[in-house]
């Protein structure tokens, strides 16, 4: 990375690349290629943690956002279908399968722990296009609180992506489809 103006932006950037590129993201690796020192790394991201919930937070919302835009139906059926699309897209990023396969203790803390934020997250968002489906008249479930069926959907996509740390199964994308679209019919 060439040396410009060195900032929170141009360390994400950093950490994306490197994060996509299948090389482990170190916050002391970060700040000798932006020319700073670690403390102002940290001040801007955060530990390594939080470094890495940030990249794969970026990475997965604009996932999920394509994902529900190429979605066929209305409802519970394009819901199931974007989170389905999305298990797939994350199973076969080679940044995320590196990271989960290699780093699966640190992936799992970063993906499921509420103080990350990656899950809130990705929770909220689900829940902004459940909300977006029921406005629109299809509502996707019903009796059920929509955030609730969005943590649903997360944990269900989740399950099925983390398979191999949780079960020793190889990870199922098909899994994940059957699944959601159970849950979302």
């Amino acid at each position: 990375m060439t040396r410009g103006r060195a900032d929170r932006e141009s360390a994400l950037r950093l950490a994306r690349r490197n994060f996509n590129a299948r090389q482990r993201v170190e916050v002391n690796d970060l700040a000798t290629e932006l020319g700073v020192n670690r403390v102002t790394v940290y001040r801007w991201l955060g530990d390594r943690d939080a470094i890495l919930a940030e990249v794969v937070w970026r990475l997965g919302e604009r996932t999920m956002l394509d994902a529900y835009a190429a979605a066929d139906g209305v409802g519970g059926t394009r819901i199931a279908n974007a989170m389905s699309t999305f298990v797939r897209r994350t199973l076969s990023h080679a940044g995320m399968r590196h990271f989960l396969t290699n780093e699966t203790d640190t992936a799992l803390r970063v993906l499921t722990r509420s103080e990350q934020t990656f899950q809130p997250r990705l929770v909220a968002l689900v829940e902004s296009l459940l909300t977006r489906e029921r406005d629109a008249g299809h509502p996707p479930a019903a009796g059920i609180d929509l955030h609730d069926l969005a943590y649903l959907c997360v944990r269900v996509g989740e399950s099925f992506v983390y398979t191999d740390a949780i079960t020793g199964e190889p990870p199922d994308p098909d899994r994940a489809d059957r699944a959601l679209h159970y849950l979302l019919r």
